[in-house]
């Protein structure tokens, strides 16, 4: 993410906006002590708010959907500060990296976040894991012994959760979750994203790690349950693309394309079909064992007894006794089967570290796409169950070779791209039918609307690279981009609303000048939940 979406989500409370007028100061998320983070504000409260939403009033979001953001982003539950937004930022992507959470230690360390360090009975929520490497401590295996029986993970983006979630059936890994939650596919303890919201509670939000509803926290009520999922449904994406039907005008590109699709070459459109999470036979999320827990990872592992406990994945939740080994020692030591679920690809540029673990493939390069994608090169990979499989279907072993890893990176990279660029001007093209209604009313959502803009548009010239690099995408495009993120500057600073309205209309033009840049088939349908903060 760029430093002006790092600055803004330190605007935001790491994350935690204040929602809407009328809100309290408590509801900012950066209350320092436990005594001081006491929630009076009702979801009665949130959804009156919410009627006078200018994005409501207008159209744009619906009354649930903007009073789901309120819980999501404002809501403590009464326990120790932290919200849902504080490890899922609307600005950094919906999730933490190395570079989120060392700018907010530096900028604000008494962020709930950071609760662990200034709380004694707090002291095991997390590991060193969450500052050095944007990994969070996670009992998906059940609060027997928390402090030892727990695995470290990087933290899932939740955007286009719609596209993403529903289980197939054909993995065996389907009781109990109908919708896949978590890395493991499993994070809900009644399988459902719905119920996933007291799950997060209980784990993160306790004032002491006994954990008890009503003491250390209180439990959403069905009702927050219902417009958090309808808030989280409605993030991202609502639509796959067809890669069949996508035709990318950067040559190295649809190189790319056509080698994710070719059963000889990338074979990734079997597990991440056309881009996103989901098994191409079915069109449902598959767990897989693709054999990424059997490199090192930088991040803290659990004890059980006297052994390490490694990262099972999927199913391992209230055993007994450890049941799956690792590393055929003969000694189990994971609880769980050894799958995990494949996240949506569109969006995974963008959102780095890689994988449950945040594994890194090259600890000489960077963390960044293409080192992710040269995983399926290796021999890990390739030993694994999941590459397994692969070659029973096809005859062969994979071979994928390093200009075709290299080019499947920059069919992702220009995915995300365009994903990015299309956000951008869904939240212009909100600002402006604001600023069209309702002139000066409520400038701040304006305003807001149009600094979430800016951040992805900063995120598109991350992932798309320097303009003036030879191996840049969509050089034409970044400098539309760079004309856009002016008018927006300027948009933002204006004096009065028809001053802004021209700086939006403006800068509206250069993004769908950039856009068609990129090619043909690259047709998202985006949720209004990329309105709120």
């Amino acid at each position: 993410m760029g430093r002006s979406g790092i600055l803004l989500s330190m605007a935001l409370g790491g994350g935690v906006a204040l929602f809407a007028a009328g809100c309290s100061e408590a509801e900012d998320g950066a209350a320092a002590h436990l005594d001081t983070v006491s929630q009076s504000v009702t979801l009665g409260d949130r959804l009156a708010q919410c009627a006078q939403d200018p994005r409501v009033v207008a159209g744009l979001v619906s009354q649930d959907v903007c009073a789901g953001a309120a819980v999501f982003f404002t809501e403590t539950f009464d326990g120790n500060g932290r919200t849902c937004g504080s490890c899922h930022p609307v600005a950094n992507n919906t999730t933490i990296d190395v570079p989120f959470i060392t700018a907010l230690n530096r900028s604000n360390p008494g962020d709930p976040l950071f609760v662990f360090n200034r709380e004694p009975e707090l002291a095991d929520l997390e590991t060193s894991d969450l500052l050095d490497d944007a990994a969070i401590l996670e009992n998906v295996d059940g609060f027997i012994d928390p402090a030892h029986r727990f695995v470290s993970r990087g933290v899932n983006h939740v955007l286009s959760l719609s596209t993403s979630i529903r289980a197939d059936p054909g993995d065996g890994t389907t009781n109990p979750p109908a919708e896949r939650t978590g890395w493991g596919g499993d994070g809900s303890s009644d399988g459902t994203l719905r119920g996933f919201l007291k799950d997060a509670v209980t784990q993160h939000f306790p004032r002491s790690l006994d954990r008890e509803p009503g003491v250390d926290f209180r439990l959403p009520t069905p009702q927050e349950e219902d417009v958090t999922l309808a808030f989280q449904l409605s993030l991202g994406r609502q639509n796959e693309l067809d890669l069949a039907r996508v035709r990318l005008r950067d040559a190295e590109a649809e190189e790319g394309r056509l080698a994710f699709m070719d059963p000889d070459r990338g074979r990734c459109n079997v597990c991440h079909h056309n881009a996103g999470a989901n098994f191409q036979d079915t069109g449902n999320n598959r767990n897989f064992n693709t054999g990424t827990r059997d490199l090192a990872s930088p991040l803290n592992v659990g004890s059980f007894e006297d052994r390490n406990l490694q990262d099972g994945g999927f199913g391992g939740r209230d055993l007994a006794q450890p049941n799956f080994d690792s590393f055929n020692s003969g000694t189990p030591d994971a609880f769980g089967d050894g799958t995990f679920n494949p996240p949506p690809l569109i969006e995974a540029a963008d959102t780095p570290p890689f994988f449950h673990n945040n594994l890194q493939i090259n600890s000489r390069g960077a963390q960044d796409i293409n080192d992710a994608v040269t995983f399926y090169a290796s021999a890990t990979f390739n030993n694994s169950p999941a590459a397994k499989e692969l070659e029973q279907r096809f005859g062969s072993p994979l071979n994928l070779q390093p200009t075709d890893s290299v080019a499947i990176s920059r069919f992702l990279r220009a995915l995300n791209g365009a994903f990015n660029v299309d956000i951008a001007k869904q939240r212009l093209n909100a600002a402006l039918t604001l600023v069209s209604r309702f002139s000066n009313t409520r400038a701040d959502v304006q305003q807001k609307l149009m600094e979430l803009a800016r951040v992805e548009i900063d995120d598109a010239f991350e992932v798309m690279g320097d303009p003036d690099s030879p191996s840049a995408l969509y050089p034409a495009a970044l400098s539309q981009l760079a004309l856009a993120r002016t008018e927006i500057n300027q948009g933002i600073a204006a004096a009065s609303a028809a001053e802004r309205l021209n700086r939006i209309t403006n800068a509206l033009a250069r993004v769908t000048t950039a856009r068609a840049e990129f090619g043909d088939g690259i047709t998202f349908v985006l949720g209004q939940g990329n309105l709120m903060y």
